[in-house]
C-alpha cells in the first residue's frame, strides 16, 4: 500500500508560488495527515503551512478536492515534495525568513521520506536573485520590511521586487 502522496501546482515555477500538499496515510489507509504548504519559490520560502489529521473521505473531497479545484495540481513523487519544501525553506532562511509558525507541526507527514531519492534540481529565485512579488494578504509595513531585509542581505541590485503601495504609489525593481 502506498504510504504518502504529493502534489503541486504544474506551473509552480513559472508563478512562483503555490501550494504544495504531502499526505501520509496511515491505520491501512484509512486515516491521513496532511501537510498543506503555500510555497513561494522566489524569495520567502513556506509562507503558510497547515496539519491536518482526517479519514481517507475528509481528505480525497476536502483537503484535496479543494486544492484540486482550485488550482491544476499534478502528482509528484513525496520524496521531492519534501525535498522541495525543505530547500525553499532553506534558501528563504538564508535571506532572513523564518517559515511560517505551523511549519514544523505541518513537516510531520515527511516521516519515511528520503529527500537523497528525489533526482529533481530545483532552482530558487528568479534569473539567479531573490525576487519579492507582494501579495494581497500582505500589508505595507510588511512588504517594506520584506524589501527592508532583502536590502540588508543581499545588498543593492541583487534582488527584485514588485511592491504596489497604496492606491496609486508602486516601488518595484523588477526583472528587465
Amino acid at each position: 500500500m502506498t504510504t504518502h502522496e504529493a502534489l503541486w501546482p504544474e506551473d509552480l515555477f513559472e508563478k512562483g508560488i503555490g501550494w504544495v500538499i504531502v499526505a501520509r496515510f496511515k491505520s491501512a489507509g484509512q486515516r491521513v495527515e496532511a501537510g498543506v504548504f503555500l510555497v513561494d519559490v522566489c524569495c520567502l520560502g513556506v509562507k503558510l503551512a497547515v496539519h491536518e489529521s482526517c479519514d481517507r473521505q475528509d481528505y480525497l473531497q476536502g483537503i484535496r478536492g479543494h486544492y484540486e479545484s482550485d488550482f491544476p495540481m499534478v502528482t509528484v513523487e513525496p520524496c521531492c515534495a519534501r525535498k522541495l519544501v525543505e530547500q525553499a525553506t532553506q534558501y528563504a532562511q538564508g535571506l532572513g525568513f523564518a517559515p511560517h509558525p505551523e511549519y514544523k507541526k505541518a513537516a510531520r507527514v515527511f516521516g519515511g521520506l528520503h529527500t537523497e531519492q528525489c533526482a529533481q534540481h530545483f532552482t530558487f529565485g528568479r534569473e539567479g536573485k531573490p525576487f519579492y512579488c507582494r501579495s494581497p494578504r500582505e500589508t505595507e509595513d510588511q512588504a517594506r520590511r520584506i524589501v527592508g531585509q532583502l536590502e540588508k542581505r543581499c545588498g543593492p541590485g541583487n534582488y527584485h521586487y514588485l511592491v504596489a503601495l497604496g492606491d496609486s504609489q508602486q516601488i518595484s525593481r523588477v526583472l528587465d
